[in-house]
């Protein structure tokens, strides 16, 4: 009641309201900022990854691993696994008539759940791997596209380099589609197309691929699942889950 105090009391629960207010869209801001992180990451990875197990931790596919598994094409032991896929890598180059560029081909099969990429195709369509022949359509990144002038439907020479020095292979490739992840570490180098390619060039069997990319239902529940997938996977298999793989980027979320 007093003339004095009253403005003093209003302007400090106002200001306290505001307070709380910054509060909550700084902490809605950082949850979602993690979240959307978090899935982008895992988009290209998968939640946890079966591959070989040794030493090299190269990005591309240095020893192959069979696909003919117990728990492949469906992760019955474990209950969790929603999917499950195999992929393979190799790098490579573009080369067109005025630059180039080194890339990763990331090569998937039928098998491969677009949905996890669908949010990120900006123009185009994504690879039909699905046929009975070969695809040599894939999909690029906006950051590639741009750097080496390539629009939907051009044509984009590949050369992949073939041991002891020999001349590389080429492969003619076909923009199908440009994707934006707005993940620079990724959209800098990775190039998605045919696991066939890949087998050829390597000269791999059918069967053999460079490692499964499995999700989950519960993120939350990642390192209980990942112990089971490893549990459940031959010996000479590592189950790796996206925090092993990726350890600074979650390091970075964690003290979000």
């Amino acid at each position: 009641k007093n003339s004095v105090s009253a403005p003093i009391i209003k302007i400090a629960t106002a200001a306290i309201s505001i307070g709380i207010i910054v509060m909550l869209i700084a902490i809605a801001t950082g949850v979602g900022l993690q979240k959307k992180i978090k899935e982008k990451v895992s988009a290209f990875n998968g939640h946890i990854s079966v591959s070989l197990f040794d030493r090299n931790n190269s990005i591309t596919t240095v020893k192959p691993i069979s696909s003919i598994q117990d728990f492949y094409p469906d992760f019955t032991a474990v209950p969790d696994v929603s999917h499950i896929q195999a992929v393979a890598t190799k790098g490579g180059m573009i080369r067109t008539a005025t630059d180039f560029e080194g890339i990763i081909l990331k090569g998937v099969g039928s098998d491969y759940d677009w949905k996890y990429l669908q949010g990120f195709l900006i123009e185009g369509k994504q690879p039909d791997v699905s046929q009975e022949e070969t695809s040599y359509d894939i999909l690029v990144s906006d950051d590639i596209a741009a750097r080496l002038q390539l629009k939907v439907g051009d044509q984009a020479p590949t050369y992949f380099m073939k041991a002891n020095g020999q001349e590389p292979i080429a492969r003619f490739f076909t923009v199908s589609g440009i994707y934006d992840s707005g993940l620079e570490e990724y959209d800098s180098k990775f190039i998605i197309g045919d696991i066939r390619n890949i087998q050829r060039i390597n000269k791999w069997e059918a069967d053999q691929i460079g490692k499964f990319e499995i999700f989950i239902d519960d993120f939350d529940q990642l390192n209980k699942v990942g112990r089971e997938i490893q549990r459940n996977t031959p010996s000479e298999l590592n189950a790796t889950t996206i925090e092993q793989e990726l350890p600074a980027i979650f390091q970075w979320l964690a003290l979000l």
